[in-house]
């Protein structure tokens, strides 16, 4: 019996391939665990009974991992489908041309209401590279800036227009918008989505997740400085080596899940002339960060009118941003004794029966006397140490790059304003001053004047 149910899986196997292989264009999905034949129609935006007819399916449930289906309605594409994660600048039209489908096409296959917000991260489905031999030559990506035609743009580089129309597939006409991104003959690599300086864009968490500190690195070509922004927060952008920018941004952990516009704009290193700008948003997810039992505080230290002046006051200290990097490699923890914590990063709090309308913007390590050392977790530069009615007795240290650690309700503050820190320095004693239920050390870490996990510092090395 064994033997036939193999024998009869291999019939079906092989008669599916077969079906796929007859037709002469047309996509073909790969099954994987739990789709059904209803799933995929939804799924490509075609019927259960167009899947049938096309692949000569005798048994509509009889499907497996595994078994190839061609998706009909799609005449000119072919290949097996796989998931392209969409990186910065692309679209649908770069897409186009690096697959050799039409936009439309791409844009059907993966139901798209809105291509012209294809966010970061998002997977689109695509046909296998080269299945339908149609991907741009080697060639140089220019970006067509305002006020500047097809026409002026190939005259001022020499190129035929017939050419470059050719070259990016456009239609019989000869104008671009603004921003598109053309490509023209020769040049050192295929087709991109993105022009000259700026060979590629790498995040290191997509999608950007509430805390998290998100690493944007920007791989040129040629010497470049940038800027940008994500959302509403500034993108500052340093040299990591001669040919990569890196900018380092913290995520608020209560920042709404959503769509955030990222904004780039490379510069030449010399001339300052901007040489390419794009936008795309970049998807914010949920951390799933719990609420915490509710806390009883002095009232003082939830009056808006103290809390904003407060807050007002260490925004101006962590906000600016100094281009000389201090630190090298991962954090090392501000106290001898950390395990386990008592307090993590990013949960939900109520204090004095008020709505979960706050959270720990840092770790908590509490202790039973006042004497424990709090240590500097890497080199930096002191820039605030004094009282805080909410904070108690702070310190920040300022370690460059926007990047600045926070030392709270502290019994005794060591350094002082303009101190420059070496990693394992004294820098104060734990303490219970300011918002506290207990004999605690409150530990914080902002970047780009966001407050973010400490853990990923201690963790990994950033950048």
């Amino acid at each position: 019996m064994r033997t036939l149910r193999l024998a009869l899986l291999l019939l079906i196997l092989f008669s599916s391939v077969s079906a796929a292989q007859a037709q002469e264009s047309g996509p073909v999905y790969v099954v994987v665990e739990g789709d059904t034949l209803t799933a995929i129609a939804v799924k490509f935006g075609t019927s259960v009974e167009a899947l049938v007819e096309a692949n000569g399916i005798a048994d509509p449930s009889v499907l497996f991992p595994g078994m190839p289906l061609i998706i009909p309605g799609f005449e000119g594409v072919s290949g097996v489908l796989t998931t392209q994660d969409i990186r910065f600048g692309e679209s649908l039209v770069s897409l186009s041309q690096r697959y050799g489908v039409e936009p439309e096409a791409l844009g059907r296959l993966n139901r798209v209401v809105s291509p012209g917000r294809l966010y970061v991260g998002q997977a689109l489905i695509v046909p296998e590279a080269g299945a339908n031999a149609r991907a741009l030559p080697e060639a140089t990506m220019l970006q067509i800036r305002a006020g500047e035609t097809t026409l002026e743009w190939a005259a001022r580089r020499g190129i035929n227009p017939w050419t470059l129309r050719l070259l990016n597939r456009e239609p019989a006409r000869f104008w671009a918008e603004p921003g598109a991104i053309l490509a023209t003959p020769g040049g050192a690599g295929p087709a991109s989505a993105l022009a000259a300086p700026l060979a590629s864009v790498e995040l290191d968490v997509s999608p950007a997740i509430q805390g998290r500190t998100e690493e944007i690195r920007l791989h040129l070509s040629e010497a470049a400085t940038a800027e940008g922004s994500l959302g509403a927060w500034s993108l500052n952008f340093f040299p990591l080596d001669d040919d990569t920018l890196v900018a380092l941004q913290g995520i608020h952990a209560m920042a709404e899940p959503g769509l955030y516009d990222m904004q780039v704009r490379v510069r030449d290193a010399q001339s300052g002339e901007l040489r390419f700008a794009a936008a795309q948003p970049l998807l914010v997810v949920e951390a799933g960060y719990p609420n915490d039992p509710p806390l009883a505080v002095p009232a003082e230290t939830i009056d808006p009118q103290v809390t904003s002046v407060e807050d007002a006051q260490v925004a101006a200290v962590v906000g600016a941003v100094e281009a000389e990097r201090l630190w090298q490699g991962a954090f090392n923890y501000p106290v001898s004794n950390y395990d386990p914590l008592s307090s993590r990063f990013g949960s939900r709090r109520s204090y004095n029966n008020s709505g979960y309308d706050y959270y720990h913007a840092g770790l908590d390590f509490f202790y039973t006397s006042l004497d424990d050392q709090i240590y500097a977790p890497a080199p930096g530069r002191v820039v605030f140490a004094g009282p805080l009615t909410v904070r108690g007795n702070t310190t920040f240290i300022d370690h460059g790059w926007g990047v600045y650690s926070g030392y709270l309700h502290q019994t005794e503050i060591l350094v002082a304003v303009g101190d420059v820190v070496e990693t394992g320095q004294v820098i104060g004693r734990v303490g219970q001053t300011g918002r506290v239920t207990g004999p605690h050390l409150h530990w914080e870490i902002w970047v780009g004047g966001v407050p973010v996990n400490p853990l990923d510092w201690v963790q990994r090395a950033y950048p």
